[in-house]
């Protein structure tokens, strides 16, 4: 090839790669199409922090990137922030603490603050994702919940249109301003929305089917249907096919109650409904509920809810 030609060549290929770079920064510069981000002002902020009905818990940015080709964010020194990431379409992944999580469709993450991270969408698959950094004295619960269970992996979940609903309702509601009221409902929906991360499982449509891994709820759910009659723990260990003593322990350790304690809780909560709603009497009621004894059922009731049966209707009715 002679000189000249080896010199056009190479400038054609400079030029062609500066001008594709140049392509792919002006696409990240722009965004992404459909994309929503609200950045609270500092002095927002300051108001915020200043209301004790949110200043506990409450966010600074949150935003949704649909199909974010050629994302990317690289923290030397962390965010001040816990940041959530919820992929909802797409891969991405991210790197903090020599860790690589890979988020897919319908998983998420925590970052927490003050910690060296990346992460970018997969070139072949880009995410989708909505995000938000929250903060607050009750941010680090939150936080502490979600890494004890999932210290490694991005959680899977279930495919909610409610969930997206709760990010573009507070979307929406920012986008109108910053009055007293938007900011408290908008920042007071952040709990709810931390909690269909968080607690899943009670986030899902109720009619859910129990699986058999799934005994503790099962059993709750069983408890329920006989609240009118006295079991015991034996009943209940036997109808799931455990030993007393291993149904005990595994029941205390999710909830963090005896079976009979929490069973009997479920019949005080039905009792204040029968003296709320109906006229039946101590008597009656205490017969629903699988008590042979109403002077006992008024006992336990008033040891439970900490006042009478009859104070708690006549307290109700007032």
């Amino acid at each position: 090839m002679k000189a000249w030609i080896k010199l056009r060549y190479l400038k054609n290929t400079i030029w062609i790669m500066k001008n594709a770079t140049q392509k792919e920064k002006t696409k990240v510069k722009e965004g992404f199409l459909g994309q929503r981000m609200i950045v609270i002002p500092k002095n927002i902020l300051s108001i915020i922090k200043k209301n004790p009905l949110i200043a506990g818990l409450y966010f600074t940015d949150i935003g949704v990137f649909p199909n974010a080709s050629h994302h990317s964010m690289k923290r030397k020194h962390g965010s001040k922030q816990y940041i959530l990431i919820y992929c909802y379409k797409g891969e991405g992944i991210i790197s903090k603490e020599n860790k690589t999580i890979t988020l897919k469709a319908n998983t998420f993450y925590i970052i927490p603050p003050e910690v060296a991270h990346d992460y970018y969408a997969l070139k072949q698959n880009p995410w989708s994702i909505y995000w938000i950094h929250f903060t607050g004295v009750q941010a680090p619960f939150f936080y502490d919940k979600f890494i004890a269970e999932h210290p490694d992996t991005a959680p899977q979940l279930s495919l909610e249109e409610r969930r997206i609903e709760l990010f573009e309702n507070i979307l929406d509601v920012m986008e109108d301003g910053y009055s007293a009221s938007n900011l408290e409902f908008a920042n007071l929906s952040l709990w709810q929305l931390l909690n269909t991360f968080l607690y899943e499982k009670f986030f899902i449509q109720k009619n859910r089917k129990f699986s058999e891994d799934n005994t503790i709820e099962s059993a709750i759910d069983y408890m329920k249907k006989h609240l009118d009659i006295s079991l015991k723990i034996n009943d209940v260990a036997a109808y799931f096919n455990y030993s007393p003593s291993h149904f005990f322990t595994l029941f205390k350790k999710q909830t963090g109650y005896s079976p009979i304690h929490y069973f009997n809780y479920l019949k005080m909560q039905k009792a204040c409904q029968y003296l709320s709603f109906t006229t039946m009497s101590i008597k009656e009621i205490s017969f629903n509920l699988g008590f042979n004894d109403p002077l006992y059922f008024s006992r336990l009731f008033k040891k439970i809810m900490s006042t009478s049966p009859i104070q708690y209707r006549t307290e109700y009715k007032q």
